[in-house]
């Protein structure tokens, strides 16, 4: 836990205030639709549902295997969002994704990756959502009953960022893959 106190400390020496960081209401608006609406436990229950089609052998009581996982994934994301609301109001960083609103297929892809640890609209890491990583996965090692050590919050960090990518992705692209969907569901 140093290490979050340590990296909230240095961020706050590079940063000076945004102009255009989000005010606290905006920032506590998305704070509770990321974390408790219906379609991001809806997320949450259906990614854990998926893992666990994958890991039957893993769990040695499998009825119990998916409240105990999908409590573990609530609790991981509300302590990562709880973090992040914290960190990103202390630090005037803005943790929304938004899109390039580039043209062509390279550009965006190559913005949507680069940008995946920044936060919005800067060149600085986003500092929030890594405090908000390193908290969830000492939680997420906490319910399962496993020692936190580095490994462990080295690992979920590594995880975390490879989800970073793919959210940044999901933001640029997902206007076009709904367009996608809707020509394909139009045709029947």
């Amino acid at each position: 836990m140093r290490s979050i106190g340590w990296m909230v400390l240095i961020a706050a020496a590079q940063l000076s205030a945004q102009t255009d960081s989000p005010s606290w209401s905006e920032r506590w608006d998305q704070y509770v639709e990321r974390t408790y609406s219906w379609k991001r436990i809806g997320e949450v229950a259906a990614e854990t549902a998926f893992d666990q089609s994958f890991q039957l052998r893993k769990c040695g009581r499998p009825p119990y295997c998916f409240p105990r996982d999908f409590g573990g994934a609530l609790a991981m994301r509300t302590t990562r969002t709880t973090i992040e609301l914290g960190v990103g109001a202390l630090l005037h960083e803005d943790v929304r994704r938004s899109p390039s609103n580039q043209l062509g297929f390279r550009r965006r892809f190559v913005y949507a990756v680069v940008h995946a640890s920044l936060a919005n609209g800067t060149n600085h890491p986003a500092y929030a959502r890594f405090a908000g990583t390193l908290g969830g996965a000492a939680v997420s090692s906490a319910w399962r009953g496993r020692p936190i050590s580095a490994d462990r919050m080295a690992e979920g960090f590594g995880w975390s960022l490879v989800a970073d990518v793919e959210d940044s992705l999901w933001t640029e692209f997902e206007p076009d893959v709904k367009r996608v969907g809707k020509r394909i569901l139009h045709r029947r």
